[in-house]
């Protein structure tokens, strides 16, 4: 049923308490849990596809809670850029009540404290999230995974990363000439690609690339005359996932405090592979690429694989420049715990003093995540894909997903093996402890192995020493 009531008829008379109601005697109007004028403000950092959609939300909701006016507010800048907007706010009283946020971000808000710790309204008997079994694990258990006990942000716009690869030169390439050992000496296939380790890559496929290139010109040079293969855009996401599929310490929590765990001789042994695969040409990050995202050298045919957000999964298709692509996980590590980062703004409720904006914050999320609101925005251009389990299997959903309906080199092609591949990576997903200061770690190594790449592996010791020292600064 499109947009069910949150909890009428006699139940609201047993709420109107809980609500927080200051005179205590008011009862529900037109069927809503709120009983007194409230206004709430959500801020995002959305685009104006999905503004659309949230304002329509905003109006439907009003139809719920006649008392609640929700002020939709988009703010411009990135996601980094809004939590220094809403921590410069606290001083004044100028933020949100619900607001898009990494987890990092709630860890701030958390030492501030101006987080709302959300159990209690999870667990309410009336109005608790009685549908949270039906939400993607992974995603309700990042809203656990922060240094203080308890529930402090809620899932919303959720992507992950995926591996896009130029399947019209690839699918079909037969390497046996080079190298009679890649993929049991028969052409390159969808399987072979979506097992792919990072020792396969780097050691086989890689260098029997570049050897096949010099006689057929499969591959465009890089506009400084370098010929590449494989691109990745988050130079921090890489560090952090290297580390948890190789088993290796990157941050933890111990005496409830943040530690910065990093700096091991066993990290700077992969960076000194990645090194040596970047002089070689078979690999290069966004950091390494002067700042510039992978896809732009994908889309022009200057590298065959593109590591980047499903989030940002329309930044792998050029118009003017259409080949089909396919869609794999990401490089693992050999023997190694198959691993793909979580990624994608969830909701968090910040504290105003006032027990009604919290409650009316939190039937607001409820009504913004039913299954029919969370498929729309997964189906939607927003480039994140529905947070519950149920969404997957719904007609429409299966219908967006079938590639063979879409037309070859289509940016829907694209996006409906975005789905496909979706559904096929939720339980490798993971994410790291948030605490104070774990914004600051995750910025560091992601200049640490733009700086190992890029620097000769003697300096390592030292890269690695200064950069431990900032991210203790900041603990």
């Amino acid at each position: 049923m499109k947009k069910r009531l949150l909890a009428i008829g006699v139940l609201a008379l047993s709420v109107a308490g809980l609500a927080g109601c200051q005179d205590g005697g008011k009862t529900a109007v037109d069927g809503g849990i709120i009983t007194e004028p409230t206004t709430i403000y959500l801020w995002t950092t959305a685009g104006d596809e999905s503004q659309t959609i949230l304002n329509r939300w905003v109006e439907e909701f009003k139809e719920v809670e006649p008392n609640v006016t929700v002020v939709n507010v988009k703010q411009s800048g990135g996601y980094d850029d809004l939590e220094n907007m809403i921590i410069t706010g606290f001083t004044g009283n100028n933020y949100p009540d619900i607001a898009y946020c990494y987890p990092d971000h709630v860890a701030d808000y958390i030492d501030y404290g101006k987080a709302v710790r959300l159990d209690d309204f999870i667990n309410d008997p009336v109005y608790g999230w009685d549908e949270k079994d039906d939400f993607v694990p992974a995603y309700v258990a990042e809203g656990e995974e922060y240094i203080v006990e308890g529930t402090w942000s809620l899932p919303f716009s959720k992507s992950t990363e995926a591996m896009f690869y130029n399947e019209d030169v690839l699918i079909g390439l037969d390497l046996s000439s080079v190298d009679p050992s890649i993929n049991g000496g028969n052409p390159i296939n969808h399987e072979y690609l979506n097992n792919l380790t990072w020792e396969e890559l780097f050691n086989k496929l890689c260098p029997a690339i570049l050897q096949y290139d010099e006689k057929e010109n499969i591959i465009e040079p890089c506009d400084d005359g370098v010929t590449r293969v494989f691109g990745y855009d988050s130079d921090d996401n890489l560090f952090i996932t290297l580390a948890h599929q190789y088993g290796l310490p990157y941050t933890s929590v111990k005496n409830g405090k943040g530690s910065v765990d990093f700096n091991t001789p066993e990290m700077k042994e992969i960076m000194t592979t990645f090194h040596d695969a970047y002089e070689k040409g078979y690999f290069i990050t966004k950091g390494a690429n002067e700042d510039q995202y992978v896809n732009y050298l994908s889309t022009a045919n200057q590298i065959l694989f593109s590591v980047g957000s499903t989030g940002g999964i329309t930044h792998q298709f050029l118009d003017t420049n259409p080949f089909n692509i396919g869609v794999a996980r990401i490089p693992q590590a050999e023997g190694g715990t198959p691993s793909t980062i979580l990624q994608g703004p969830s909701m968090c409720i910040l504290d105003h003093g006032d027990e009604n904006r919290k409650l009316a914050s939190w039937l607001f999320y409820k009504f913004m995540t039913e299954a029919d609101n969370t498929l729309e925005w997964g189906l939607s251009s927003t480039g994140y894909y529905p947070i519950r389990l149920s969404n997957l299997e719904d007609p429409d959903y299966l219908a967006a997903a079938d590639e063979d309906a879409t037309q070859d080199a289509s940016l829907e092609k694209l996006i409906a093996r975005g789905l496909n591949y979706y559904s096929t990576v939720t339980d490798t997903l993971f994410t790291s402890p948030a605490f104070k200061g774990s914004s600051t770690i995750r910025v560091q190594v992601g200049g640490l192995l733009t700086q190992c790449l890029l620097q000769d592996p003697s300096n390592f010791d030292k890269l690695f020493d200064d950069a431990e020292a900032a991210s203790n600064l900041a603990l």
